[in-house]
């Protein structure tokens, strides 16, 4: 299938799906893209315009331990089952109730499960749920591209190369009594391996909880990763991913996503690619030791009386020799992961976050501000403290890492994406717990004077501050579903 053919093919799905056509962009192969066969602007676009939307071929809930230590969602609605029993049906997924089971767009994949003969691990117990029949979810629901009408994206698709048995479809065959049929398999395990290469994260919130699930979509399938992705996506309600430009994209320029944590250091990006998608970036980011002034992989020189930060010669080699700025220490690359392993040790160790102590921690133990475990506990405090909880000197030290970390997104490269609005959210939720908090102390009964005059030289200024902040989260989150920051990646 030629690169026409693609593109006529994935507009026909998107428009049989009910989403509409925004048009400028194509799937091409050649030089415009970084890995031969890309997304590329056929127009010009301005940060927060939309690019496309984009609609699941298949949607399932993450594979759990093989020892049933996880937590099963339904695999209907995806809310968390508590008590999880067998699917009435006899599939022995863990449904939440006979509502799910009756479901018709469950009703075909209970039947093929059920014809498999679910093995009973106890006794006369059929209604027990199966670990690995519910693993096998992703595989199963591949079996429903075959039979539609968009089975080529079977075949265009990029799948991620490896001779190992899939761990989905093996879970599958040990848990049931019948022999799998060779043809189901092969296209079972083509589905688990276009998924392991391409599928993306969702969070959906159910009953004030957030699920975890990944989704496979086709035309995102398409796009190249870049550490400086030029788009960022949400999804809405439906599960659509609605694509936007987080940075401005010129007609020919090919259009980028980011397979990976965005404020991860270069060591741990790498890392994850070469495990996960099985290659190495070497973007322009990647390959600047120093991440665009960020230094996020930095240690603070361990030289006495030297105030360097030990940055990597070669940051694309995980065995580079590290070395100090000023002083020119070299430290080997063991070395510093028994740093790093000692830094994330002092980081775990802290249970309640108080500004003092993490500040004097961070000198006495001579971290580096922007060391990865460091950024990560403080995006936990942001996300997860309420602000009507914290006392003045909490209240402020948020703030002022809310004013810290989007000056790392800034920094980053990173423009308009999803992160930048959600820490501009929480940000414009502290001013307005200050702004409350000015209100409130200083009020005409403890000051016996009008409050007209205490008030309105403070006023405009929180009143800008939040109208501001307003605008770039509305711009950037006005279609998410699923707001939840405690589970922010």
């Amino acid at each position: 299938m030629d690169m026409d053919d693609i593109n006529d093919c994935v507009k026909k799905y998107l428009s049989q799906s009910g989403v509409k056509d925004y048009g400028g962009w194509t799937i091409c192969t050649g030089s415009a893209t970084v890995a031969g066969r890309g997304v590329v602007a056929t127009r010009n676009y301005n940060a927060g315009d939309v690019i496309f939307v984009d609609v699941p071929l298949i949607v399932s809930p993450r594979t759990i331990s093989p020892d049933g230590t996880g937590s099963p969602v339904c695999p209907v609605c995806y809310a968390a089952v508590t008590t999880p029993i067998g699917c009435p049906g006899g599939c022995r997924w863990p449904v939440c109730g006979r509502q799910c089971a009756n479901r018709p767009e469950h009703r075909d994949e209970c039947r093929y499960v059920r014809q498999l003969r679910p093995k009973v691990t106890n006794k006369g117990d059929g209604q027990t749920w199966s670990v690995g029949i519910y693993n096998a979810i992703t595989a199963v629901r591949g079996l429903s591209i075959r039979r539609g009408e968009f089975k080529y994206f079977l075949d265009v698709l990029q799948k991620k190369l490896t001779e190992r048995p899939t761990f989905e479809v093996e879970e599958l065959k040990r848990n049931i009594s019948m022999q799998l049929d060779k043809n189901d398999e092969q296209i079972m395990t083509t589905t688990c391996k276009i998924m392991d290469a391409n599928c993306f994260e969702t969070i959906v919130n159910r009953y004030n909880k957030s699920i975890s699930l990944k989704g496979l979509y086709p035309v995102a399938s398409f796009m190249n990763h870049c550490c400086v992705p030029n788009t960022m996506h949400n999804f809405d309600v439906k599960l659509q991913m609605i694509v936007k430009a987080s940075l401005p994209i010129y007609k020919g320029q090919e259009i980028t996503t980011n397979y990976t944590n965005s404020i991860w250091p270069t060591s741990l990006r790498q890392h994850h690619l070469l495990t996960s998608k099985q290659f190495i970036c070497t973007c322009s980011r990647c390959c600047d030791s120093e991440e665009f002034g960020t230094e996020l992989a930095a240690l603070n020189c361990i030289v006495k009386n030297c105030d360097g930060r030990i940055l990597p010669i070669n940051p694309l080699s995980k065995m580079s020799i590290w070395q100090c700025k000023i002083c020119t220490k070299l430290v080997t690359s063991t070395e510093m992961i028994c740093f790093y392993k000692d830094i994330e040790t002092i980081m775990k160790s802290i249970s309640v976050f108080c500004p003092k102590s993490f500040e004097a921690i961070l000198k006495s133990f001579n971290i580096h501000k922007n060391s990865p475990y460091v950024v990560d506990l403080r995006l936990k405090f942001i996300w997860k403290s309420k602000n009507n909880s914290l006392n003045l000197e909490q209240l402020l030290y948020k703030e002022k890492l809310c004013v810290e970390m989007l000056d790392l997104v800034q920094k980053l490269r990173l423009g308009q994406c999803r992160l930048l609005g959600l820490i501009s959210l929480e940000h414009q939720k502290v001013i307005s717990e200050k702004a409350y908090r000015f209100r409130r102390k200083w009020n005409t009964k403890t000051l016996n004077v009008r409050l007209d005059d205490v008030i309105t030289p403070a006023e405009p200024v929180f009143e800008e501050q939040i109208r501001k902040l307003k605008e770039i989260y509305s711009s950037i989150l006005d279609e998410d579903a699923n707001l939840n920051t405690n589970t922010i990646q």
